[in-house]
């Protein structure tokens, strides 16, 4: 009776073994699939936040190039120096050159050079420059101080525009 009771309890030890390894064995990956699945979703929910504020920024660019209706850099100089009351301080524009930029946008880069402008007119400048309707950049800026006057600057600037085609 002994060992019929002994091979009882054996046997309920064996099948309960054989039910609970494996379970411990599931859950086990079960929880590393958790944390490698939790890892994708931080990875992806950060993926996402770059994607909106690229997104964003493409839409503001867009914006920018269509709200503006100027015909070439030397017209776009022109509206930037009458919008800072800097229409007579300018020296000269020469366009340097139009570019297509991968394929749905053209550059086009003009010399623009300014004679006796203040310190506060040059940051009126390129705060209109970055404030713009259309899109502008500052490609290069030599700024000199003037013989008569020390206080004075001489700037040569490269500035460009963007637009579609």
């Amino acid at each position: 009776m002994r060992s019929r009771g002994q091979i009882l309890v054996a046997s309920l030890l064996i099948g309960l073994s054989v039910l609970i390894i494996p379970a411990l064995v599931v859950e086990r990956s079960a929880g590393k699939e958790l944390d490698m699945l939790k890892a994708k979703q931080k990875e992806l929910t950060v993926l996402s936040r770059e994607y909106k504020l690229l997104k964003e920024n493409v839409d503001a660019v867009e914006q920018r190039s269509t709200v503006a209706q100027v015909r070439g850099i030397a017209n776009a100089v022109d509206m930037l120096s009458s919008s800072v009351g800097m229409k007579g301080k300018i020296k000269s524009v020469k366009a340097t050159g139009a570019r297509e930029i991968q394929g749905s946008m053209t550059e086009e880069t003009a010399e623009v050079q300014m004679e006796k402008v203040t310190m506060n007119e040059l940051v009126n400048v390129y705060y209109r420059v970055q404030e713009a309707p259309m899109i502008l950049s500052v490609k290069r800026a030599m700024i000199k101080k003037t013989f008569e006057n020390p206080e004075l600057l001489d700037i040569t600037m490269t500035l460009s525009i963007f637009a579609r085609k």
